[in-house]
């Protein structure tokens, strides 16, 4: 029988079969840090009253819009 030694990614959950690979994927994702702003629309035009857009800023201090 053989065993195993598997590394794994915190933030995604991929695995690795070596640590350096699973330390570059975690420092390889953005990590949301702040709500910047949201856009919502009325209640006739949206009544699950969920934003229609949201502006996140990540770590590295970019701004990225996400719509639904």
């Amino acid at each position: 029988m053989k065993e195993l030694k598997l590394f794994q990614c915190e933030i995604c959950g991929t695995q690795y079969a070596n640590k350096t690979d699973a330390k570059n994927c975690e420092e390889s994702h953005k990590v949301p840090k702040k709500i910047s702003g949201c856009k919502y629309l009325s209640k006739n035009q949206n009544q699950s009253g969920y934003p229609q857009k949201i502006s996140i800023i990540f770590d590295d201090g970019k701004t990225v819009d996400y719509h639904r």
